[in-house]
């Protein structure tokens, strides 16, 4: 156990103090929206996050932002509440619009032995950015996010 927490140490001691700054960022807003989706709920939360008029340019190139998704995932990885794909895709999503980063938030859903499964990631350029390249792949992709309303029988 202490040779793990050693060997953590020392890979967050060798981070840049952006770096740093960024993972501990991500590791402490993981809660809060981990929080804020079961409190308000997908759309109402989508809504809150999207209403703050964010810079339009970005100055992040696209390996910079390679590297944010990553360590938004080994955030999500050490977080203190269970931080789903959907909880990790959207604070990546809104960490780089806070940056000017335009990127989409992509929901899909596939059958897996006549159970459905759903998934969340980002895309930046059409690239999954915190995901495996062939994830759109796997799960088809909504186009946009149905109300629950869509999901009753008449």
């Amino acid at each position: 156990m202490m040779k793990r927490f050693k060997t953590k140490l020392a890979k967050f001691s060798a981070l840049s103090w952006p770096e740093r700054r960024t993972l501990l960022a991500a590791m402490a807003w993981l809660t809060l929206f981990w929080l804020g989706l079961r409190v308000f709920g997908l759309h109402r939360f989508q809504f809150w996050l999207q209403r703050v008029n964010m810079p339009m340019e970005c100055g992040f190139s696209k390996e910079e932002i390679l590297y944010i998704a990553t360590l938004v995932n080994i955030a999500a990885s050490q977080a203190f509440v269970p931080a789903t794909c959907l909880t990790r895709s959207m604070l990546l999503g809104w960490m780089l619009q806070r940056r000017g980063v335009v990127s989409q938030l992509r929901i899909g859903v596939r059958l897996n032995q006549g159970v459905l499964d759903a998934h969340a990631w980002v895309e930046y350029a059409g690239v999954p950015i915190n995901d495996q390249a062939d994830v759109g792949e796997q799960f088809l992709p909504f186009v946009e996010i149905l109300p629950t309303e869509a999901f009753h029988s008449p």
